[in-house]
């Protein structure tokens, strides 16, 4: 059975419809965010096969936010970078057909020039959706994690994309591939606590006016690039799929939705 998705004030939302006989099936996916591809310090390659294997015998797969990193690439431009993004995803979708592929923006792909790219593709192939800040999949959200976290007052589910189109000289590239190189990007750990994160996720969501909480059992998010699961906030379920950095942990999570 396919996602049926709804829209409403420009937020796409997915959810599980009901079979024939009016019971909710069951849908197995898997969700993974910040690959960070394209950038010198990723280390996606490591975690491609896994991928491939889980999509095929999946229902669903959601990419949840900084797959791609316009800010970092060493690719020629963020055009090119847009173009490779775009064959990156066509590829993952064709190999897998019978699985939906839903991509969530994060704060390093959540760029406004992205965006046509993104809705061609979802044009061309009808197993590829797109959102700009979260997806609801049955009982299960997912959003990428920047907008709850930051500390900026704006709406965490309805994202403005960014217009900036520069990206990182060769000069801060080298400086940041030497803060990995020492390991010194494993500092974020600390600041970023499971209780701290989900106590503002559920406050964003509390306060959201869709009643986008309603029914949500989990909440699977990234950004942070630290990888837990199952820890209880609220009564609701919060998993980190960390990231594909060197020296950092990324997992590749089961759901059931």
């Amino acid at each position: 059975m396919r996602v049926q998705s709804a829209t409403e004030r420009g937020v796409t939302i997915s959810v599980v419809g009901p079979t024939e006989t009016g019971i909710e099936m069951q849908r197995k996916g898997y969700v993974i965010s910040d690959l960070h591809l394209f950038t010198r310090r990723t280390a996606a390659d490591d975690y491609a096969a896994a991928m491939r294997k889980a999509a095929g015998r999946a229902d669903f797969f959601v990419l949840n936010g900084d797959i791609f990193d316009f800010r970092w690439t060493t690719l020629a431009s963020v055009e090119d970078t847009a173009a490779t993004a775009v064959r990156w995803l066509r590829s993952f979708a064709e190999i897998n057909p019978n699985c939906d592929l839903h991509f969530v923006m994060g704060n390093h792909d959540g760029t406004e020039f992205f965006v046509d790219y993104l809705d061609r593709l979802a044009a061309d192939m009808p197993n590829f959706l797109w959102y700009p800040s979260h997806v609801r999949i049955g009982d299960k959200l997912f959003c990428h994690g920047d907008l709850p976290l930051s500390l900026k007052p704006i709406d965490p589910f309805r994202r403005e994309h960014s217009r900036a189109k520069r990206q990182k000289g060769p000069l801060l590239n080298s400086a940041y591939q030497c803060v990995v190189n020492t390991k010194l990007h494993r500092v974020g750990d600390v600041l970023h606590s499971r209780r701290r994160c989900g106590e503002k996720i559920l406050r964003c969501l509390e306060d959201d006016r869709q009643g986008l909480a309603d029914g949500i059992t989990d909440v699977y998010f990234g950004h942070i690039h630290r990888a837990f699961s199952d820890y209880d906030c609220g009564g609701v379920m919060f998993h980190n799929t960390g990231a594909a950095i060197r020296h950092l942990q990324c997992e590749l999570l089961p759901v059931t939705a």
